[in-house]
């Protein structure tokens, strides 16, 4: 008891979240000296396209000329300079600020000290959220420009002025021009800037509007014209143009939507051909959420071959609470949706009402991306889509949606509280433990080898492949 009450105490500290935030910033830069700057996309084909052809490439040259190019142009000097390894650096720059703003952003959002320090370690430690925001993909950067657009919306809420509504703007176009999935930012953006500003003058919010609009069409609408110009279409996905791997068929009947049997995971935590996750899409939500359980997205592999892969098991377990607690959070913030709406004519305008608005927005900013992954697996019957860093741009909400879980514990279950924190504090200790495991053996394995993969017939024995 001593001791839940030494951790409790730790987080209930104002300085808490910067000691936090350190520690984050410092596992990111010893995973990014450890790990291989590529994931499974060849994010890398368009920094070569553009260095060979000295332009841009089109939707249907490349597997991934599909994304708009932000990414691409500001990670092209770090490629001309120093390769991939220099672009994974500049996803560590992107990372460790992303993490400063979300520090900030929780700051401003989250009044409860305790609650808010605790649910910062979900964006410190998660390891979908730190390995899919270093790698070389433009993951790395709708990482930041999601973080940011959701601190310039609290920021616009509590303070309406043209300045913010101008950053607002430019944050949502800058946004799209990262990565399509950002998309519904745009209505958001236009819509949370005509309620601020509908009591108003009606000539200066038309120009407010067409300003707004403005800046977003010529910030973020490139790849849109580019993609009409030369294919008659504004939008356009790699599976459009690409035929879709025999391996990656998801649907296999109804229970590829309800089924939710964890214990399937933790037996056996890394996809493979004995795991029927694959063909489930809330077990690859949580599968990906919690572990590296696609065991090829990245050179971490000591977890794939050998019995340290049970620490994803652990993973699995620990993770059940925090889990239901953001289902809670979900529930209670579309129940204050509703409440909302009831009370909208009595309270609107009031510094409540944006502050509920801010909260439930952010949650329909997520269910969206949610929905445009379950689009696209329905589409295109790809288990692919129900990765999760396809999330990271709202992982704010998903924080956000832990806070009010938490305060629903502290609130009507006080006692349990203390057992909250120390479940994610030990998911926090298990999560600098697998990276540090992880991270000395592929230094040990490059000390003894090179780069010469010695491991890879063990790690494709052991998934039965």
């Amino acid at each position: 008891m001593k001791m839940l009450g030494k951790i409790t105490f730790f987080f209930g500290k104002e300085s808490s979240l910067s000691t936090i935030l350190w520690f984050g910033i410092v596992q990111r830069i010893l995973i990014f000296i450890a790990m291989n700057p590529q994931n499974p996309d060849p994010h890398h084909e368009v920094l070569e396209f553009i260095v060979k052809n000295e332009r841009l490439p089109l939707s249907n040259e490349l597997f991934l000329a599909c994304h708009p190019p932000l990414y691409y142009l500001l990670a092209l000097p770090f490629y001309i300079l120093g390769g991939l390894k220099c672009v994974e650096f500049f996803g560590l720059i992107t990372s460790c600020i992303n993490l400063w703003v979300m520090s900030k952003l929780l700051k401003m959002t989250i009044e409860d000290v305790l609650i808010r320090n605790v649910s910062f370690l979900l964006a410190t430690f998660l390891g979908t959220y730190v390995i899919y925001s270093l790698f070389v993909s433009n993951d790395t950067l709708s990482v930041l420009m999601g973080t940011w657009f959701f601190y310039n919306l609290a920021k616009y809420l509590k303070n309406q002025t043209l300045k913010n509504e101008v950053i607002l703007s430019l944050s949502a176009g800058l946004s799209l021009l990262t990565k399509l999935t950002l998309l519904p930012f745009i209505p958001i953006t236009l819509l949370m800037i005509f309620l601020v500003r509908v009591r108003g003058a009606f000539m200066k919010m038309l120009f407010t509007m067409i300003l707004c609009g403005a800046i977003i069409g010529i910030t973020g609408t490139y790849k849109q014209f580019q993609n009409y110009r030369t294919q008659r279409q504004f939008f356009i996905h790699n599976l459009d143009i690409f035929p879709l791997p025999s391996n990656s068929i998801f649907y296999q009947g109804p229970k590829s939507w309800y089924d939710v049997n964890i214990l399937t995971l933790i037996k056996d935590p890394n996809l493979s051909s004995r795991n029927p996750s694959i063909h489930s899409a809330p077990l690859l939500l949580y599968g990906t959420f919690w572990y590296k359980h696609i065991y090829f997205e990245n050179n971490l592999t000591f977890g794939n071959y050998s019995g340290f892969r049970y620490i994803g098991s652990l993973f699995f377990i620990i993770g059940i609470l925090p889990t239901l607690l953001i289902l809670i959070g979900l529930a209670l913030i579309i129940r204050q949706g509703f409440m909302l709406l009831f009370t909208w004519f009595k309270n609107f305008g009031t510094e409540i009402f944006w502050q509920n608005l801010f909260k439930v927005t952010c949650t329909i900013l997520l269910l969206a991306s949610l929905a445009t992954m379950f689009t696209g697996i329905i589409k295109y019957n790809d288990w692919a889509f129900m990765h999760v860093r396809l999330l990271v741009h709202v992982f704010y909400p998903i924080v956000l949606l832990l806070a009010t879980g938490l305060s629903f514990v502290k609130a009507h279950f006080p006692k349990l509280l203390k057992y909250t924190v120390l479940n994610l504090t030990l998911f926090a200790g298990l999560t600098i433990v697998y990276f540090s495991v992880e991270s000395g053996v592929l230094v040990w394995n490059y000390l003894n080898y090179g780069n010469k993969d010695e491991i890879q017939w063990y790690v494709n024995k052991s998934l039965g492949l």
